[in-house]
């Protein structure tokens, strides 16, 4: 039995984000990087929080959802008293021969580099016009993009620009938010302004505030940010991610988003509030929302689109494939440029697990690569009768669908904010040959056990 001698940081941190990427469809973020590092160096909690200048219990929250999604990915309690061997294991199981035959694997360096090369391509100019309107007063950042096309990655760069230009900063992914901080518009605002209190270590106050005022929650949160969080000598910069997490608490989504869009407009005549930086990344559009509350026709809107050809020849390079303009387009016409779809293909055949006409054959059956990322669409269809019947009619039709009176505009433009579908004069198409081919055999077969069929 083959084994490495030695399991090191690298290796440990590029097999978890894959692991994570897998589970979640989402790379590491900073704060989990940070508590797997300080884990793996053997520090306490404490220091790690200290390290990094934030609180013991933010630190405890982030590494308690990172071993409960390690502990899902690999089928076994993880913890931070047992990661290391529990990666170890796994790192053993990836690099043992396939057959009987002894194989040496390919090196680690290699594996690790293959593994940890990012999602997120830069798609000049997109990032320079968000490092432009995150130094702007009051600047307000719409990140729109369906499921994994790299909003999460572009954020991290713009708020780290942020943070080299002096900037206080905070990333508040709403799916930290528990169902019970969405049980009333109170208990979230509370969840929103404390969270945010937390990363600036200016908690006590804020909770000590939000105790004794008498005020509505909309205007405790309002005055927590005038008299604590925004007098500062740099202003603050705020990303909140997943904010699709609202939609299905309307009167919350809209009293929150509402107020955002309030607090970007005092900005224009308010020296405090043009202290204020906010970066949303989100799906959909909120249309239920008035359209002169919501803050998703204001501030500046970011639309990521697929790769063109151009960009996936040179991922492809970057993974070193030596593809000529066939094989580009033999990919693409199975999942065009979607950075998730392109990038995981690349790393499969990169890393020699199959050709790409394997690849190819596989990826809509039931024994897909894109599996994990294609159910997780499947299931959120399946709560939305509407839609759900809007989407089966399109991925069964043998040609472009045209608007009537069986498909309206309103579920063709839901399908087409979720990435589902494209849209061309009044027709509605598949986006991808991929989810026209898995999607057809996935309805043919019903909505029971998808591994009936193949």
């Amino acid at each position: 039995m083959y084994y490495q001698s030695e399991f090191t940081w690298e290796q440990a941190s590029a097999l978890v984000n894959n692991l994570i990427l897998e589970v979640t469809l989402k790379h590491l973020s900073d704060g989990e990087v940070q508590v797997l590092r300080g884990s793996w160096e053997g520090k306490t909690y404490n220091a790690i929080a200290s390290e990094y200048h934030l609180s013991r219990r933010r630190i405890e929250e982030i590494g308690e959802d990172l071993w409960n999604k390690l502990s899902n990915a690999l089928g076994e309690q993880v913890k931070k008293t047992n990661f290391r061997q529990a990666l170890q294991r796994q790192w053993h199981k990836s690099t043992l021969p396939i057959s009987n035959t002894f194989v040496k694997p390919s090196p680690p360096q290699k594996q690790a580099t293959i593994k940890a090369i990012d999602l997120y391509q830069e798609r000049f100019p997109i990032e320079i016009r968000c490092y432009q309107q995150i130094c702007q007063p009051g600047a307000l950042l719409r990140i729109k993009a369906p499921l994994q096309m790299g909003k999460t990655e572009l954020m991290s760069k713009v708020m780290h620009h942020a943070q080299q230009q002096g900037y206080r900063t905070v990333v508040l992914n709403l799916w930290y938010a528990s169902k019970e901080d969405f049980s009333n518009l109170d208990k979230f605002l509370q969840w929103f302004i404390t969270s945010i209190a937390l990363e600036l270590d200016l908690l006590q106050q804020v909770e000590k505030y939000w105790k004794r005022s008498h005020h509505n929650s909309k205007i405790k949160c309002r005055k927590c940010f005038e008299r604590y969080l925004l007098p500062a000598d740099k202003p603050l910069a705020i990303a909140l991610d997943e904010v699709d997490r609202l939609l299905p608490y309307q009167e919350i989504a809209a009293e929150f988003l509402g107020m955002l869009r309030t607090w970007h407009e005092e900005a224009k005549t308010s020296e405090l509030w043009a202290q204020l930086r906010l970066v949303k990344l989100h799906t959909e559009v909120y249309t239920h929302l008035n359209i002169n509350q919501s803050p998703f026709n204001a501030g500046y809107e970011i639309k990521l689109k697929d790769f063109n050809r151009q960009e996936v020849q040179y991922l492809a390079l970057k993974y070193g494939l030596q593809w000529d303009n066939s094989q580009v387009e033999q990919l693409m016409a199975m999942v065009g440029g979607h950075p998730y779809l392109v990038v995981k293909a690349l790393q499969i055949i990169a890393g020699q697990e199959m050709s790409l006409e394997q690849l190819l054959q596989t990826a809509p059956t039931a024994s897909s690569i894109y599996r994990n990322y294609l159910e997780r669409l499947w299931q959120q269809l399946q709560s939305n009768l509407q839609l759900n019947q809007a989407f089966q009619m399109i991925m069964l039709a043998d040609a472009p669908l045209e608007f009537n009176s069986q498909l309206n505009l309103d579920d063709a433009v839901k399908l087409y904010d979720l990435g589902l579908v494209e849209l061309q004069n009044n027709h509605a198409m598949p986006r991808y040959e991929l989810y026209r081919q898995y999607f057809r055999k996935r309805l043919k077969a019903g909505s029971g056990n998808a591994g009936r069929w193949s």
